[in-house]
């Protein structure tokens, strides 16, 4: 996933490509309702055959509750899919990381706002000046001035604008802050991730790194051209992706989100308070500025689009095969997550999105603007 504005960043995994509004788009919708599960069943395999996409992964959440999970497809190219594939998250894994950290913040073992040049610094970047500038907080507002890979600037690190200044999408900054979490507190990334949120949370088969138990549960990639490749796996954790899960399991660390304190009341509720307002950005390249929100943009990793009948809490994921999504309401505590292992993927996704009653301007907004063509 990986268009936030086209117009603020390259590469970013909020895929929002800003599309044509439907006649259905002023529709003020409460979350997810009434969903049709009998008609999910029955469209999902068609939409996997329509867009050319192997399988999907699907978990609903209504009332605070995981109310529906299915897995449709093939896993590759000889094995069917099933509740014990699991799918590579692409940088729905970001706000996974921010959790992390936000949990040992509410811990008092890291702070949103402590220098990281005291325990981390990227010998890129050593004799910058901004280098000392570099907080936590720049990296989950996606504010730290690096470009999203290094491969962007001549592998090698360095700073575009002043930490701070600047929305510039950046998965650079995640693996930042995961080496000072990792150096501040002298253990590997997942062992943390499995200590503070995957074990409390019963998220037994997620991990940032390969592990033996991945064996034959990997959903291979199917490129865009219909050509299939390996699966991948990360033998380091790097937080901006390499998160192995299911869409089940994604779904419990959302409920996380809405039910459970272990991230204190004043970080929880600063994490979804906009740090800057991209309406702007979002009026001059959506093709019909109707479908933005007053206000939108990065809390603490997730976006959050302030739409005026509610406020939606949003990732996306996009790699060369796989297309993710995560998408809530907190007051209303209802939720989707959709994972798949196809190019093609969004196709898929925002039509199930749609199915689900999903708000009409957040599809609007965030559904690809191609129309599909098909590679036959």
């Amino acid at each position: 996933m990986k268009k936030i504005y086209n117009a603020v960043m390259l590469g970013v995994s909020l895929l929002i490509v800003f599309g044509c509004m439907g006649q259905e788009s002023g529709k003020k919708l409460k979350g997810i309702s009434k969903i049709n599960y009998e008609e999910l069943e029955t469209k999902i395999p068609q939409l996997l055959e329509k867009y050319d996409v192997p399988a999907v992964s699907i978990s609903l959440i209504e009332q605070g509750n995981i109310k529906w999970s299915s897995v449709f497809g093939m896993q590759n190219q000889t094995k069917k899919a099933d509740k014990n594939t699991l799918f590579l998250s692409a940088s729905i894994a970001k706000p996974v990381t921010a959790e992390v950290f936000l949990r040992l913040a509410s811990m008092g073992k890291v702070s949103l706002d402590e220098p990281m040049c005291h325990y981390w610094t990227d010998p890129d970047i050593k004799d910058h000046p901004f280098t000392k500038l570099l907080t936590p907080r720049h990296v989950l507002t996606h504010q730290t001035g690096f470009k999203n890979w290094r491969y962007m600037t001549n592998d090698t690190l360095r700073f575009e604008s002043r930490p701070g200044m600047e929305v510039g999408y950046s998965g650079e900054g995640l693996r930042y802050l995961v080496r000072f979490i990792e150096k501040k507190l002298n253990r590997p990334f997942n062992d943390i991730a499995n200590e503070v949120l995957f074990t409390p949370e019963k998220m037994n088969n997620s991990s940032f790194k390969k592990q033996d138990w991945y064996d034959n549960r990997l959903a291979a990639p199917k490129f865009a051209d219909g050509n299939w490749g390996e699966p991948f796996a990360r033998d380091v954790a790097i937080g901006a992706g390499g998160l192995h899960t299911t869409s089940e399991e994604y779904a419990r660390f959302v409920l996380s989100i809405m039910n459970k304190t272990e991230v204190s009341k004043t970080l929880r509720k600063e994490q979804f308070i906009i740090s800057k307002n991209q309406n702007k950005e979002c009026i001059a390249s959506a093709t019909n500025p109707e479908a933005c929100p007053k206000n939108l943009g990065f809390g603490l990793s997730w976006y959050v689009y302030e739409f005026e009948e509610e406020t939606i809490i949003a990732h996306s994921g996009a790699n060369n095969g796989e297309r993710t999504l995560a998408v809530f309401n907190l007051k209303s505590k209802w939720g989707l997550v959709v994972m798949t292992n196809g190019g093609n993927g969004n196709y898929v996704i925002y039509d199930i999105a749609k199915l689900a009653g999903v708000n009409q301007n957040f599809i609007a907004i965030e559904k690809p603007r191609r129309v599909f063509e098909s590679n036959d």
